[in-house]
């Protein structure tokens, strides 16, 4: 983990200017939906479903951190070699991926988290966006499931040899079946079924109660447990995706 951890800081920090700059584009495209709500609705756009959607965008892209980045870094490690390197040395390989997601939250995930907290602490008070950096920690620490789901779908990643395809499944869950940018309660009773059986939208509610309504409802713990059963299969689907590569010695993808 711990060499990890340097190789994550190292890889990083080449973008944390980068970073920083597209940490604005949250609260931006947020202010983009709120005034095109407004001029649709001739000035009647509620500003809680703007607050909604700004911390939504926070959630989108700690989201994509913890399922597309991981795959998109698991391929660079197949593409590049450094997967056969990392299988046969004490550095285990899940435990450097977890050190790169560990290190991508630190330095792209809290500035996102300030900008919005920023944004929030104006619009309603100091306390919600000290609430808003505590609902992004909770949602740190309660995205196994999610990532479970990536190291799930990583199985059929040296058989595509791309992850795009499989990144963009995931970003459309998170979208239209996450309750990030607008609450399941709209989508039909069977779209509503399908987001049932994926962890993306107790993950963000549960987020959303503690920066906008500064609480975390016990009712959504037990959703939340239930959804560890991803990073449970998303483990055993890797270890039998690491002992398919050992057999088969075809650690590369071109």
């Amino acid at each position: 983990m711990r060499a990890g951890l340097y190789l994550a800081a190292r890889f990083f920090l080449r973008y944390q200017a980068l970073s920083l700059g597209f940490s604005l584009l949250a609260p931006f495209l947020s202010a983009v939906l709120y005034a095109a709500g407004w001029a649709a609705t001739g000035g009647r756009a509620d500003f809680e479903k703007f607050l909604y959607q700004a911390v939504g965008m926070v959630l989108l892209v700690l989201a994509q951190m913890a399922t597309s980045s991981i795959l998109w870094t698991l391929y660079e490690f197949m593409r590049g070699g450094q997967l056969e390197y990392l299988m046969a040395s004490p550095a285990r390989p899940l435990g450097v991926l977890a050190a790169f997601f560990l290190v991508e939250l630190v330095s792209s995930g809290l500035s996102f988290a300030l900008s919005t907290a920023a944004l929030v602490a104006v619009a309603k008070g100091p306390a919600y966006g000290v609430g808003v950096l505590l609902a992004v920690a909770a949602a740190a620490a309660t995205s196994l499931p999610l990532v479970g789901l990536a190291l799930a779908l990583s199985y059929v990643l040296p058989r595509v040899r791309n992850p795009s395809p499989i990144s963009m499944l995931l970003n459309v869950g998170v979208v239209f079946f996450g309750g990030v940018l607008y609450p399941v309660s709209v989508l039909p009773e069977a779209l509503r079924l399908a987001s049932s059986l994926l962890p993306f939208a107790a993950w963000a509610e549960f987020a959303r109660s503690i920066a906008l309504g500064l609480e975390a409802p016990v009712r959504h713990l037990g959703p939340l447990l239930g959804y560890m059963a991803y990073a449970a299969v998303g483990v055993a689907i890797w270890g039998l995706l690491a002992r398919s590569l050992r057999i088969s010695g075809r650690y590369h993808v071109w």
